[in-house]
């Protein structure tokens, strides 16, 4: 078992699968974020429209001409 483990150890690895793993593993990590982030940037997006949509449909406290 142990000649298995040095024969591992010492085999060079390769520049370009090194480079297309560390690619994969970073892109599915950006994934899980913007899979985490987007619904909940969605929710507080939709509630900010619908309270400044409730504020502007409300009526006015201002009652009668405004002085200068």
């Amino acid at each position: 078992m142990l000649s298995v483990n040095r024969a591992l150890d010492q085999r060079p690895e390769s520049p370009s699968l090194v480079v297309v793993t560390t690619i994969l593993q970073l892109g599915l990590v950006v994934m899980v974020w913007l899979l985490a982030l987007v619904p909940a940037a969605l929710a507080a997006l939709t509630l900010l429209l619908v309270k400044a949509a409730c504020g502007a449909f409300r009526p006015s406290k201002v009652k009668g001409p405004i002085a200068p």
